[in-house]
């Protein structure tokens, strides 16, 4: 029967405090047993568990972790943190639509903030706080606001600062109809670019480069108020927001500035 990964599952559940000893450090069965604080019987039956799926070996008495329990381990923790995403963001993630989807490398190590019901507006504070130095922003738009136009316009105050925004059919013709706010100075200037989208768009994705560092985001959003915010500035979450947003624009018309 082909292994289905059930053994070595059990074994990084039941044997975690041994697996992560080791991989400190080698260390004999009496170390571990000092490090452990723990009986030598469970410490020998721990080995015999991490020995069955390969997962430690031996060199004279000393036990340190084999390529695979490397391996496994670095998994069984970017798991973790992903669903220990998941599990804070449920009330964010349950707002998308049924056929969205966002992949480990987005969830895993995020920061995860959910909107107060009395203070809807502190959950932008984190891209807020970021436009402020940002050189460059992209992002998708499925809904807008007037709010929102204010804010780009005044950050494009500063010079140095590029904006993209991808937005939904709707929400192109919802600007014209925003005539109280200032989105005729918006659409003109020459650092900011506006296209139509190819369809419906998923979620709120942005993208915003900092001298110190880029960051990714999804800002949710329900009836108007910002309900929570998901972000993570990891490489590897930061490559599939830019993959995921030069496919968006690719597919997508851009919007000629008026004359």
């Amino acid at each position: 029967m082909e292994p289905d990964g059930h053994a070595l599952r059990s074994a990084l559940y039941k044997r975690a405090d041994v697996f992560r000893s080791l991989a400190d450090a080698p260390a004999s069965k009496p170390e571990l047993v000092d490090r452990l604080s723990s009986s030598r019987s469970t410490v020998d039956r721990a080995i015999a568990d991490l020995e069955d799926v390969d997962c430690v070996e031996s060199c004279g008495g000393t036990y340190s972790l084999t390529a695979t329990g490397r391996f496994a381990l670095a998994e069984h923790d970017r798991y973790a943190a992903a669903t220990r995403t998941v599990e804070r963001a449920a009330p964010l993630l349950n707002e998308l639509p049924d056929d969205a989807s966002l992949p480990s490398a987005f969830l895993t190590g995020a920061t995860v903030t959910v909107a107060d019901p009395h203070a809807p507006s502190e959950a932008a504070t984190a891209s807020s706080e970021l436009l402020e130095r940002a050189t460059a922003m992209r992002g998708l738009a499925p809904t807008v606001l007037k709010s929102d136009v204010f804010i780009l316009n005044r950050a494009l105050d500063r010079e140095g600062l590029n904006v993209e925004v991808i937005a939904e059919p709707e929400v192109v013709e919802a600007l014209s109809a925003l005539s109280d706010t200032p989105v005729a100075s918006l659409v003109s200037r020459n650092s900011f670019s506006l296209y139509r989208s190819a369809g419906p768009l998923p979620y709120a994705l942005w993208l915003i480069e900092t001298p110190e560092g880029d960051h990714a985001g999804i800002t949710f959003r329900q009836t108007g108020d910002a309900t929570g915010m998901v972000v993570n500035d990891s490489p590897a979450a930061v490559e599939w927001a830019d993959a995921e947003l030069t496919s968006r624009r690719e597919a997508a018309t851009p919007i000629d500035r008026p004359v």
